[in-house]
């Protein structure tokens, strides 16, 4: 094997630090051994005499002693923060050297280091695994030592990857956000929603196709302001606030698509049926329905056409003949939207399983 260095403190553990000199000089020779090299001559620049040994070892072993880290300069100053610490910058190079493994030898009751007790420099030693020579036993832990220097030599150790941060548990949602979002939509949306209709019925009636193009443009835009407004609501109180624009948009189309489909049947039924109760029902059910077939009602497109299209209806009889005006719009988009909010809360709702009877023979085995 190449060289082995020994770095110790003169004021720390020079007695256990020639002891070790003598037990690995016994098994190794005196020739591959290095110690000592305070002992620069004037003018000599240390950093190259220190470079210059470790160039010929493959170890340097740190003999670390009770007051290691801890020692101080005649000025009170700790020596290993010194950048000129012979000790330190021989720990510091060697850390540097990706050829030289460094081996902490804890000696007379020394330990590693604390973490605020070493400079930036050195603080890769606190990542070495040590070996420890005791009084005790110390024939047998200087032939651990010299078994792990004639073994292969550990690999440089990986860098610890940072402790994550432990991240919360997210707050699921409350189920019952839709039905708020609908309700303060509803609030916010229905006057702007009425001015759109009422704008919308500006198309001339006359012929049968201008009657139909009346309720069409006025149901459209009202529902197409409706639709994007509450959208926008939901999406913002909800867990999806990133995307209030995205499903503003598919709200606006989603209404404009009920409304110019209800308000198409509506007047129809009108035109060629004579009676305003049916075209009105008729025509809030196809919305409703359409708002259900959104799967706004959660998974199943079935429940939310029929729940749709019921609350359509029931909106359609509440106002049909009775109300005019704001009141007609308003009120079977309120039942219309709210039973579908209540729809998906009911369908996102956790139903609890049966507990499947015992058999005689399953109690038996129970008991």
């Amino acid at each position: 094997m190449g060289g082995i260095f020994i770095s110790y403190r003169r004021q720390d553990a020079p007695g256990y630090a020639g002891r070790l000199y003598d037990s690995l000089a016994a098994h190794f020779g005196e020739g591959v051994l290095f110690m000592d090299i305070g002992a620069i001559k004037p003018g000599q620049d240390f950093t190259q005499r220190i470079d210059e040994a470790l160039n010929s070892c493959d170890v340097l072993l740190a003999v670390i002693g009770p007051q290691w880290a801890t020692i101080t300069d005649s000025g009170g100053s700790r020596r290993l923060e010194d950048p000129d610490d012979f000790v330190g910058l021989e720990v510091r190079t060697a850390l540097t050297r990706p050829d030289v493994v460094v081996i902490p030898v804890l000696v007379g009751g020394g330990r590693m280091p604390a973490r605020e007790e070493v400079p930036p420099g050195l603080a890769e030693l606190r990542r070495r695994q040590a070996l420890e020579l005791s009084e005790a036993r110390w024939r047998y832990d200087v032939e651990r030592l010299i078994a792990t220097l004639e073994g292969p030599l550990p690999a440089e150790p990986e860098p610890e990857p940072p402790t994550p941060k432990p991240r919360p548990e997210p707050v699921p949602p409350s189920p019952a956000l839709p039905v708020v979002g609908v309700a303060l939509g509803l609030l916010v949306a229905a006057g702007p929603a009425y001015a759109a209709y009422k704008a919308g019925l500006n198309v001339q009636r006359g012929t049968d196709v201008k009657t139909v193009a009346h309720f069409a443009a006025g149901w459209t835009g009202f529902w197409a302001v409706l639709g994007a407004v509450v959208s926008a609501v939901v999406a913002a109180i909800g867990p999806g606030r990133h995307e209030v624009v995205p499903r503003a948009a598919r709200g606006l189309l989603l209404g404009a698509l009920a409304g110019a489909l209800g308000g198409i049947v509506n007047g129809v039924l009108r035109v060629h049926g004579g009676n305003l109760r049916p075209g009105i029902v008729l025509g809030f059910a196809v919305t409703g329905a359409v708002f259900g077939l959104s799967r706004i009602a959660g998974r199943s497109l079935a429940v939310g056409l029929v729940g749709g299209a019921a609350a359509g209806a029931l909106g359609g009889l509440l106002v049909a003949g009775n109300l005019d005006g704001f009141a007609s719009q308003a009120l079977p988009a309120a039942v219309i939207l709210l039973a579908i909010a209540f729809l998906q809360l009911l369908s996102t709702a956790p139903v609890e399983q049966p507990v499947p009877a015992l058999t005689p023979l399953q109690r038996l085995q129970r008991h």
